[in-house]
């Protein structure tokens, strides 16, 4: 069984719901929203249920007029279940159900969606709902927490908040762009040489990071030494290097 990103999304949402209903991404185009619908009723993982007034904005809009749909299983560990089997069945995603990915999640305590979601995220904390669902005498509170864990792994990454105009940009944790600040933080700074023997960079490559970290991030590299070997038993002005490091403010 095939699942798109979109797909998936909805199912490990519906595993969270009290109702255990299928809500259709709001932002997600009518095309696509038709082909997703079509696609979990051929695969017969959603039915339509009727529901009170209230619960109609959940509904998808179809050509015979809106339907609610919901989760084809009884109870939050059968819920968790289909998802993590729609999840795992072979043939991983199906890129071909919808053209545009959501925006939006289903449901209101999933505010964002993030598309590039992996699947093994969401099928770990569906099969944690599942085991704290059949253990629930023995750990009442672990459920919660399991569900709570699901609806984040649905969700995805929290929006990365907006940089303030002018203000310089952080750097992306464990990168080689950090390991090289970390060598011109040093006391004893360093050369070019140690930068591209930890990070594999071509020369020119470390010379324009240089260059560029004042412009991107407002830090000053400074040359603390020049060392000339020149004269006997050195091996002559090829041989020259510079010791850089971060400049000190002020």
């Amino acid at each position: 069984m095939k699942l798109s990103d979109t797909q998936t999304q909805i199912l490990a949402a519906a595993a969270t719901h009290p109702m255990r209903l299928a809500i259709p991404p709001a932002k997600l185009p009518t095309a696509a929203r038709e082909a997703v619908r079509k696609s979990l009723l051929a695969k017969a993982l959603i039915e339509a249920v009727e529901v009170d007034a209230a619960d109609e904005r959940d509904a998808w809009i179809t050509e015979a007029g809106p339907v609610t749909y919901r989760l084809v299983a009884q109870g939050p560990a059968e819920a968790a279940t289909a998802a993590v089997q729609a999840i795992e069945a072979p043939g991983g995603r199906d890129g071909a159900a919808e053209a545009t990915p959501p925006h939006t999640a289903p449901t209101e305590s999933l505010a964002t969606v993030s598309t590039h979601q992996r699947p093994s995220g969401v099928r770990n904390a569906a099969t944690a709902v599942r085991a704290a669902w059949e253990t629930r005498s023995d750990s009442p509170g672990a459920l919660e927490v399991a569900i709570a864990t699901l609806q984040a792994a649905v969700a995805g990454k929290p929006a990365r908040p907006a940089r303030e105009l002018g203000a310089p940009r952080a750097l992306r944790q464990g990168t080689k762009q950090e390991t090289v600040l970390a060598l011109l933080r040093r006391t004893e700074g360093a050369t070019i040489a140690h930068v591209m023997e930890a990070t594999g960079w071509q020369q020119h490559t470390v010379r324009g990071f240089f260059a560029g970290l004042k412009k991107r991030q407002g830090i000053a590299v400074e040359v603390m030494e020049r060392v000339r070997q020149v004269g006997p038993n050195n091996t002559g002005a090829k041989g020259s290097y510079s010791i850089y490091r971060i400049a000190k403010a002020g």
